[in-house]
């Protein structure tokens, strides 16, 4: 098992077709961001920023699936944001399902850096695919993946939360005693995206324990 770390700079976010959003997300004064969910060419994205995104411009964004305003505190305001980079290829979802997962996404001023863990060879194609597109990752680290080797500790923060959560309600049970809209009212999120994070949290448990 590999890791990579890959810097994608502002310029490539042009070439992916998510720099408007980015530059929203910026102008609003990003905080924290979080990755929830990850399809290849695109993401579920929690992000809090210090005042409100200029929602009309969010809305009529191409690149923006569905968004909503889920918080606001003291401390600003927190966003859930579904988005798919237009100018990405298919293809690359395909190679991305074969990683464990990009991991722990780092936004900064001018920058993302993103932890890309699986077969060298898988990584090697990903970062082949971002090239095709126009993209050009720079490639700041490859060694192997210092993980844990316990099945958990390749979920993220959020994946855990959900799939524990679900496990406590008797989501797992046989028969199942509760779905997962029951999961997502706890949890005071979409289905969909419960789905889609059991479904990734699943994945990358068997993933680390098979391997």
């Amino acid at each position: 098992m590999r890791e990579a770390n890959i810097t994608i700079g502002d310029g490539e976010f042009g070439a992916m077709g998510i720099e408007e959003l980015i530059a929203l997300g910026r102008e609003a004064g990003i905080r924290d961001f979080e990755e929830l969910a990850c399809h290849g060419t695109g993401a579920i994205v929690q992000v809090k920023v210090e005042s409100r995104y200029d929602e009309d411009r969010l809305s009529a964004l191409d690149c923006v699936d569905q968004w909503e305003r889920v918080a606001e505190t003291d401390g600003g305001y927190l966003y859930v944001i579904a988005f798919t980079a237009p100018e990405l290829p298919e293809s690359l979802a395909e190679e991305v399902e074969d990683l464990i997962g990009t991991c722990d996404p780092e936004l900064d001023d001018g920058s993302a850096t993103i932890s890309l863990v699986g077969p060298q060879e898988t990584i090697a194609e990903t970062i082949s695919e971002y090239e095709a597109a126009g993209v050009s990752p720079d490639l700041r680290k490859l060694g192997s993946y210092d993980g844990s080797d316990d099945p958990v500790d390749a979920l993220t923060d959020r994946q855990q939360e959900v799939i524990r959560t679900a496990f406590d309600m008797g989501y797992y049970e046989v028969p199942r005693e509760v779905s997962t809209e029951d999961v997502a009212a706890e949890l005071a999120l979409d289905p969909s995206t419960v789905s889609e994070h059991l479904q990734r949290a699943e994945r990358n448990a068997l993933a680390q324990f098979l391997q």
